[in-house]
């Protein structure tokens, strides 16, 4: 009686779990009693070798379940899937490539981006060499405003970027000097679609703009187009006209913008990039901005994005620092 008793505790222990499913295998390889007594052709098995199979494997996989402790999922960090990448791979990854926005002339929201989807950043722009004139009839070369006054302070502007609709964002910026708001700035853009087996993107962005030294309206009417050659080398251009549109000056002016991002994935989290910016003024004045930069993706709703470049200008050369820091929500 008492060796059944601690049979019986054995067969329902975890230590004799293994003990249990070696009984159970063997009574499919092993025939009965009644069998083995059998007289004449010998017969035909109780189990098909399908049906062994079967009934191990099921065996095993029970014992597996019991014992292993199931292994959280990490998210890939290149994935597509939005819980799991980080901000420059999160909007647009399931209706088009992932390709990053450039630092100083960046998108309303990245193209493709889901209704929902948001940001608030800050631009910042620190000359490393002071002027006190003014250079090709722009008194703030490096300001966000060119016609303003140049007090020789941090440009900055702080901003807001929602997608109202799938594929449909807009924004609203305050360009400032140090403490002092120069202008309001509103934008919205629009996403077309994909081709070339979704390694190309493109949409449109219209920008309104009002300074209120001196006051003018302005507005801007860009077409944006992306295409990623592979994992690593990805391009983004922004081609169209802004133009003055009325305010107190005579010499309103329009000018021709066309701006070109080459982006090298670095790391997972890293994305280094060179921006080139070109203004044309119609019968007028031209500049060029060229901006290398670096992007880390801190978390999954933060990252900061920082460079070092030269705006060039007919009279001079400006080198300056720019950053921008950017929190999702």
């Amino acid at each position: 009686m008492r060796l059944c008793v601690f049979v019986s505790r054995c067969m329902h222990s975890k230590f004799c779990v293994s003990v249990r499913h070696l009984v159970l295998a063997l009574a499919v390889l092993v025939p009965s009693p009644g069998e083995a007594l059998d007289i004449g052709p010998p017969a035909p098995p109780r189990y098909s070798s399908e049906a062994m199979v079967s009934t191990v494997r099921d065996t095993l996989f029970s014992y597996m379940q019991e014992s292993i402790v199931p292994v959280p999922r990490i998210e890939s960090m290149t994935g597509a899937s939005s819980n799991g990448g980080t901000i420059e791979r999160v909007s647009g990854e399931t209706r088009g490539p992932r390709i990053p926005e450039p630092m100083v002339f960046d998108l309303v929201r990245p193209l493709g981006g889901r209704r929902g989807e948001g940001e608030i950043n800050a631009l910042g722009r620190i000359p490393l060499r002071r002027k006190a004139r003014t250079v090709d009839d722009a008194p703030d070369p490096l300001g966000f405003v060119r016609r303003s006054p140049d007090t020789q302070g941090l440009e900055w502007a702080p901003e807001i970027e929602y997608d109202v609709w799938d594929g449909i964002g807009i924004e609203f910026e305050l360009p400032m000097e140090n403490v002092r708001v120069e202008a309001y700035k509103g934008a919205g853009q629009v996403f077309f679609g994909t081709g070339l087996k979704d390694r190309f993107i493109h949409g449109s962005q219209i920008i309104v703009q009002y300074d209120q030294q001196p006051k003018i309206w302005t507005t801007t009417f860009l077409y944006l187009a992306g295409f990623r050659f592979n994992e690593t080398w990805s391009v983004f251009g922004m081609f169209g006209p802004r133009t003055e549109l009325g305010g107190r000056v005579t010499d309103r002016r329009t000018e021709w913008l066309s701006n070109v991002t080459l982006f090298v994935d670095v790391t997972n989290r890293l994305v280094a990039g060179i921006e080139t910016n070109v203004g044309q003024v119609v019968n007028g004045h031209a500049s060029l901005l060229v901006m290398p930069q670096l992007h880390y993706e801190v978390s999954k709703r933060w990252m900061i994005q920082g460079g070092i470049g030269t705006r060039i200008t007919k009279d001079l050369t400006l080198p300056e620092i720019g950053f921008r820091l950017i929190r999702e929500f």
